[in-house]
């Protein structure tokens, strides 16, 4: 889907209205709300959160499958089409290195799944002014762990994971460069057993781990003064055409458009 001449593809629709927010948290994710999304298959690296300020629903299309709400949770790298004409979203993405990623994971068990946004609606005051911009970004940082804590109140808590878990991410954190081999060996467990340890730690696999490192180096420069070469470079893409192409894959969206200010306004709150 596409909305001819607007830039964004899928975004941008209503910028002259309300601007797409970005609130960066830090390493653990960031907070993302628009007026208006319509998307052909995108495969984000992050798990989200996805949330309709007021009554709208949205559709997540999965494959031959939809879903219509106003609350879901979406893993990592799953395709999904987006859809929100004119039903404005808050979507709280969550990253690897936050605390609650692991059991995020467990708690969708790979699958998008459809809340009761009634859940979330002692937060809606909260919304409504990160949708628009005026939610104080100092305190962004203690919302956005309020809103993730609410699912594990009313779902089935996850099983605990594999305790090398911690070590699987520790060994990462400080030899993102490790090839799946190396991983194996340090764990002391063969290459199956560390590929699907990788998987259950993160849901994802090693590429697409690398993927994600790749772009929280491209979210800490996307809003500096570099350019999009310097930028794609310095987090590992071989030109900024590929990075565009990424980019847009991820998020429906090109770079250039996250970084006009006529689009969207980013918020630091950390």
């Amino acid at each position: 889907m596409t909305l001819g001449n607007v830039e964004g593809g899928g975004f941008g629709r209503l910028s002259h209205r309300v601007k797409d927010n970005v609130y960066m948290i830090g390493r653990r994710g960031f907070i993302y709300t628009a007026p208006w999304i319509a998307t052909g298959t995108t495969r984000p690296p992050s798990a989200a959160l996805l949330l309709a300020v007021g009554s709208g629903r949205f559709s997540v299309r999965v494959g031959d499958g939809e879903i219509e709400a106003g609350a879901v949770l979406v893993p990592p790298f799953v395709p999904r089409a987006l859809s929100a004409r004119d039903v404005p979203v808050v979507g709280f993405h969550v990253t690897p290195s936050a605390g609650c990623y692991a059991a995020l994971g467990q708690l969708m068990a790979g699958r998008v799944r459809p809340l009761e946004r009634s859940w979330f609606s002692g937060f809606d005051d909260d919304l409504d002014a990160l949708f628009h911009g005026h939610f104080p970004a100092g305190g962004a940082p203690a919302l956005y762990q309020a809103v993730l804590r609410e699912p594990f109140d009313h779902l089935e808590a996850p099983p605990r994971g594999d305790p090398r878990g911690e070590r699987i991410r520790a060994l990462l954190e400080q030899q993102p460069e490790l090839t799946l081999s190396q991983l194996a060996d340090q764990l002391g467990m063969s290459y199956f057993w560390a590929s699907r340890l990788m998987r259950e730690v993160f849901g994802m696999s090693l590429r697409d781990y690398k993927a994600w490192r790749k772009l929280q180096r491209v979210f800490e420069l996307l809003h500096s003064r570099r350019s999009l070469t310097d930028i794609a470079h310095a987090a590992g893409f071989t030109d900024s055409a590929h990075l565009s192409r990424t980019y847009q894959r991820w998020f429906g969206q090109p770079p250039s458009y996250s970084r006009n200010r006529n689009h969207v306004r980013i918020l630091r709150c950390w």
